[in-house]
């Protein structure tokens, strides 16, 4: 995938992962001081899922992320458990 790629209507022609990381891209463009992530690496490997987690970090923005990947949950400083509607970790 590069500049010259020809996208079609919703994405057509790229995969998961890449749209994820457009759209990802798209959302820190404006520079936003809350960014809520739904699912937003589910696409990604776990390579690409932690550059640009460490790569969101490092800008000092606060996420709010609704993830059901492992490492995702683990980079979090609070945990909150919607199912049990209580805090499971504060870091």
């Amino acid at each position: 995938m590069g500049y010259e790629t020809i996208v079609g209507e919703l994405g057509l022609g790229i995969s998961g992962g890449q749209k994820q990381r457009i759209l990802i891209a798209r959302a820190l463009y404006r520079r936003p001081s809350i960014l809520f992530m739904d699912e937003a690496t589910s696409h990604l490997d776990l390579r690409n899922e932690s550059v640009i987690n460490q790569s969101i970090s490092a800008l000092s923005i606060t996420r709010i992320i609704v993830a059901h990947r492992p490492s995702t949950i683990a980079s979090a400083d609070r945990v909150i458990d919607l199912s049990q509607s209580e805090t499971l970790a504060t870091a």
